[in-house]
């Protein structure tokens, strides 16, 4: 009897998990595949998505759409296909509602992606990018009217033979070496601009201890003999400075003993 009961349950059981897997599970066959085909369109544009995947995710197999958005793919009447592209929303379309469209090629619309991004100003300060291909010369920094009528540079020895002429004009014309002479002026100035940054009469007192009229003279007498660069460092003129204040110091102990 004990037997005859177990075998009831195990064939009740049977039935029972037997029913849920053909409720919960659909069995696909080859022979049910068909030929599933259509377009993939822009939703505001309405033109065909180029290169978007058809995806079938439960044979994990798929296609991507040609030039006009056109795909064909097999599937089984009971899938559902993926639709996925760049810059759109990914959509998922059943089989069935794909066949249910008889209104000539079904088409399937993608939503495009909208991000919004905040405005972005953009300056360039590069040159401008030359077009044509025609080589362009560098920038000069020396003024329109102080440019020699000659020669851009100073002539060389091989140019008195070459272009005689010009050569002589460049050394002796009374134009060109006034234009000469302002140049030389300019640079001067510049150079001296520069070097004040580090070489001043504070940093001189500051080093030399003097005042007033003796403060004066030194500093004539560092002008005349510092022999600093333009690019000198603050450590390179205090340097020369304490230099010149000791050979200063010697010249002046040498005047006294001779008077």
């Amino acid at each position: 009897m004990a037997i005859k009961n177990f075998i009831t349950a195990a064939l009740i059981l049977l039935f029972a998990a037997g029913f849920q897997f053909k409720a919960h599970c659909q069995l696909f066959f080859p022979e049910d595949m068909v030929n599933v085909k259509g377009q993939v369109i822009d939703e505001i544009t309405k033109e065909g998505v180029i290169n978007a995947q058809v995806l079938n995710m439960r044979v994990r197999g798929g296609t991507m759409t040609d030039a006009f958005g056109k795909f064909s793919i097999q599937a089984d009447p009971m899938d559902t296909l993926t639709f996925k592209s760049l810059n759109y929303k990914d959509k998922r379309v059943p089989v069935s509602a794909i066949f249910a469209n008889e209104n000539g090629l079904p088409k399937i619309t993608m939503s495009p992606t909208r991000i919004l991004l905040d405005q972005v100003e953009v300056n360039s300060s590069a040159p401008k990018i030359n077009l044509y291909g025609i080589p362009t010369g560098k920038s000069s920094t020396v003024p329109q009217e102080l440019r020699s009528d000659y020669f851009a540079t100073r002539p060389k020895n091989i140019t008195a033979v070459v272009k005689p002429i010009s050569f002589l004009s460049y050394y002796l014309s009374k134009d060109e070496k006034e234009k000469r002479t302002a140049l030389t002026a300019i640079h001067t100035e510049k150079d001296w601009q520069i070097l004040s940054l580090v070489y001043n009469r504070d940093v001189i007192q500051k080093i030399s201890g003097l005042q007033g009229d003796a403060l004066d003279d030194f500093m004539l007498y560092c002008n005349a003999f510092n022999k600093l660069s333009t690019n000198a460092t603050t450590f390179e003129v205090e340097q020369r400075i304490r230099e010149l204040l000791i050979e200063y110091n010697e010249k002046q102990k040498a005047k006294k003993s001779a008077s």
